[in-house]
């Protein structure tokens, strides 16, 4: 008997994202591993261009358009059901509100954050009905599912501390950079840098501008530092609904021609600066990994890092780490990297081989193995 997954990529959206990062990476790696498994892929039609899903092809893979709302209960029937109709054997759902309240088939879910729950304050549009959604999809989803992935250990401690999971239970299962992010050419970051008409030294930041990604308190760092005597700043990532504390915070301290906003950025400029950078700071208040940051060191960009949830766990050793809460202890790391060009040498030779410990080929061989103990549970072989 043949066996085949349906993984539900509807989480890829229009722009750039961390799961759609996850999804784009992940399955890939896991259609070219596992030739006798067929991955029926659930996809929304408006993808961002540049994961590619277009040019996906594999004699082991299926493509399926679905307008079907993600984070919706109409989910909850409408997957399993689908599930049904193209034989899959298993379900993998890369989100917290996996389809788990029918029992047609299993699931695989994985869980990225848990900053809904952590700190709601974070997330200003929910509304009541929506705030209790996501706990009870969170609690069904830890309840029911077959198997539960973590991406960072960081992720895992947070869901066994608010839903007294037993330690152990579900898997930690890293991601990595994708293998495209290596330093560009010289003239690639003379080309971006003219682009985003970047005159100067630059230290950068990557994320969509949420309270949690902490712009406000990296602002502030470097209105403080030295730094921003000799270096811009550069932050690239989308706004947020309607936050925009960032851009107030930049007004109200006079650094407009110091502070350049990317709001969208294709995958080679975002090599090109990463490259390009001085410095990458990602100094969160909450992740559930932190993929810019690897992304960064693949580039050999020095990083400085939150010491704090899962940006910690990933930065590693071979990063300056703060407390994101305490700009003065961000101001005097952008100080210290900004003066010091041989620790910026140091550091990104280091953490290029720190970032090249983390392999998509290893999550997705990790990740098949939990499938095929699902299947062999059921009594299905291939």
């Amino acid at each position: 008997m043949n066996r085949s997954v349906l993984f539900d990529a509807r989480l890829i959206l229009p722009w750039p994202t961390g799961i759609g990062q996850y999804n784009t990476s992940l399955l890939p790696e896991m259609i070219a591993q596992a030739p006798d498994i067929h991955f029926h892929v659930l996809r929304r039609p408006d993808t961002w261009p540049d994961y590619g899903i277009e040019t996906w092809q594999a004699p082991n893979l299926t493509l399926h358009m679905s307008r079907l709302p993600h984070m919706s209960w109409r989910q909850q029937l409408a997957v399993p059901r689908f599930a049904k109709l193209v034989s899959a054997d298993l379900i993998h759902y890369p989100h917290f509100d996996a389809p788990v309240l029918s029992e047609r088939v299993p699931v695989v879910a994985t869980v990225h954050d848990a900053k809904y729950l952590v700190r709601p304050d974070f997330i200003t549009h929910l509304n009541v009905v929506k705030r209790m959604y996501m706990r009870l999809a969170f609690r069904a989803t830890l309840k029911r599912a077959s198997a539960v992935l973590f991406i960072s250990r960081a992720t895992a401690a947070d869901m066994q501390r608010l839903f007294s999971m037993a330690a152990g239970q579900g898997k930690v299962v890293h991601l990595a950079a994708d293998p495209r992010f290596r330093p560009a050419t010289a003239e690639d970051v003379a080309l971006v840098k003219r682009r985003y008409k970047i005159h100067r030294p630059f230290i950068l930041t990557v994320g969509e501008r949420r309270p949690h990604k902490n712009h406000v308190g990296l602002i502030d760092a470097y209105a403080r530092s030295d730094s921003r005597t000799t270096h811009d700043l550069v932050i690239v990532g989308q706004a947020y609904s309607d936050y925009v504390e960032p851009e107030n915070c930049i007004r109200s301290l006079g650094l407009e021609d110091a502070v350049h906003f990317v709001t969208t950025a294709t995958f080679e400029d975002l090599v090109g600066l990463y490259t390009a950078a001085d410095i990458f700071v990602l100094v969160s208040l909450y992740e559930g990994f932190g993929l810019p940051i690897l992304e960064a060191m693949a580039c050999g960009t020095p990083v400085i890092a939150s010491s704090t949830t899962a940006t910690g766990e990933i930065a590693g050793p071979h990063s300056l780490q703060v407390d994101p809460t305490d700009t003065n202890e961000i101001a005097a790391a952008l100080d210290r990297l900004a003066d010091d060009e041989a620790l910026r040498r140091q550091l990104a030779g280091q953490a290029a081989g720190w970032a090249a410990s983390f392999d998509w080929k290893r999550t997705a061989k990790e990740t098949l193995e939990v499938y095929r103990r699902l299947m062999a549970i059921r009594g299905i072989e291939g």
